[in-house]
């Protein structure tokens, strides 16, 4: 029988390790490992069900917006006081700011750890001045944080991972991809449609600008004009803490107009895309491999979405599902209408997508290589 360790995780926010990452914790859990998590926190719900779960929870007060650097200073001791009292075998760090912490800590405690890169995000996608401000200051940080300690880092895509390695920003035998987070494709079970009138087209995810809701409200103005009938369901929370999300007030218009037909926070994916037809994400956001992306496939679902990194890693272009230029409204209207229009295609492009994320994205598949790189740091 192995020897147990303690292992840390360190990550932005409560819910996204809730959403994303929990299946892979419980996997460390079950190999008998001392298991923290160490985050910020939004639900106390959470904290109380992972804690139940048998997890040591730790809050750290990081605010994810703020490039205050008297503010990071301060969180990065915090970070380094909670490392050093908890004394791990390995640390696994998830999204930038914990990404760059942890790399400059684990240097000072020789402490072998893992990046998830999941998707480069805002900060190597976005266009604002802002944004183009510390873009190369967070960069320099990713350097820094090269040092000689043991460690990888997961790409969920293959562009994000290349782009790593061609920049200098990691070595090549450190770069490791582990597409997405998978799914149960048990739970995620394959539905027939439900042939209606109107077809429902889904929108779930962070509501932000850089998803592309945007687009799809234009997209659906256009169809409405040539007398295309369906609906645009979304689902997906207002990330406050990001500077692109879209306002409340925007939102509750695109509702009372009739554009779309807000849902909330969903929490039973699978019953929701039972009821839906086609799943949509015209994304222009550095992403790594979308979760909704998956999660449709493995739903038998057909897709629309964008032609950029992460997406074409889930989509491959006419066989489960349709990939379109980002930005570009005409195409997006286009394609929607396409699969709107034949039902056919749609149930051909849905068996498709079962069949992708049967191969390469299920749950036991991304949890099996993840366990499989931890034992490699450790040896």
């Amino acid at each position: 029988m192995p020897k147990s360790s303690v292992f840390v995780y360190v990550i932005n926010v409560d819910w996204y390790f809730d959403l994303h990452w929990v299946q892979r914790a419980r996997a460390k859990l079950d190999s008998g490992d001392e298991v923290h998590i160490i985050m910020s926190q939004t639900d106390p719900e959470i904290f109380e069900r992972l804690t139940e779960f048998g997890f040591v929870c730790h809050v750290w007060n990081i605010d994810r917006r703020s490039i205050n650097p008297f503010v990071s200073v301060l969180r990065l001791f915090d970070l380094y006081r909670l490392l050093k009292a908890i004394q791990p075998e390995i640390i696994h760090s998830i999204t930038i700011k914990p990404n760059i912490f942890v790399g400059l800590i684990a240097h000072i405690l020789k402490i072998p750890y893992v990046m998830s890169v999941t998707g480069t995000g805002i900060i190597f996608s976005g266009k604002t001045l802002v944004i183009r401000v510390v873009r190369p200051i967070v960069r320099c940080l990713y350097k820094l944080a090269d040092t000689k300690t043991k460690r990888k880092l997961i790409f969920e895509n293959y562009s994000d991972r290349d782009y790593f390695v061609e920049t200098g920003l990691c070595r090549k035998d450190e770069a490791v991809a582990i597409l997405g987070a998978g799914v149960d494709i048990d739970v995620f079970n394959q539905v027939p449609e439900r042939h209606t009138e109107q077809p429902v087209v889904l929108f779930a995810g962070r509501l932000l600008w850089d998803k592309g809701l945007g687009d799809l409200v234009d997209a659906g103005r256009l169809l409405r004009e040539q007398d295309v009938d369906f609906t645009i369901k979304v689902a997906g929370i207002v990330d406050h803490d990001t500077i692109n999300a879209i306002a409340e007030k925007t939102l509750d218009q695109w509702h009372e107009q009739g554009l779309i037909e807000r849902l909330g926070n969903v929490k039973d994916m699978p019953s929701l895309l039972a009821e839906t037809n086609i799943v949509v994400l015209p994304t222009y956001y550095g992403e790594g491999v979308p979760r909704i992306l998956i999660e449709a496939g493995a739903c038998g679902r057909a897709v629309v979405t964008t032609d950029m990194p992460g997406c074409r890693e889930i989509v491959s272009h006419r066989l489960n599902g349709l990939l379109v230029p980002s930005r570009n409204v005409e195409k997006l209207a286009e394609a929607l209408a396409e699969l709107i229009k034949s039902p056919e295609l749609r149930e051909k492009m849905g068996q498709a997508g079962r069949e992708r994320v049967r191969q390469f994205f299920s749950q036991q598949q991304v949890i099996s290589e993840t366990m499989k790189l931890y034992e490699e740091l450790l040896e």
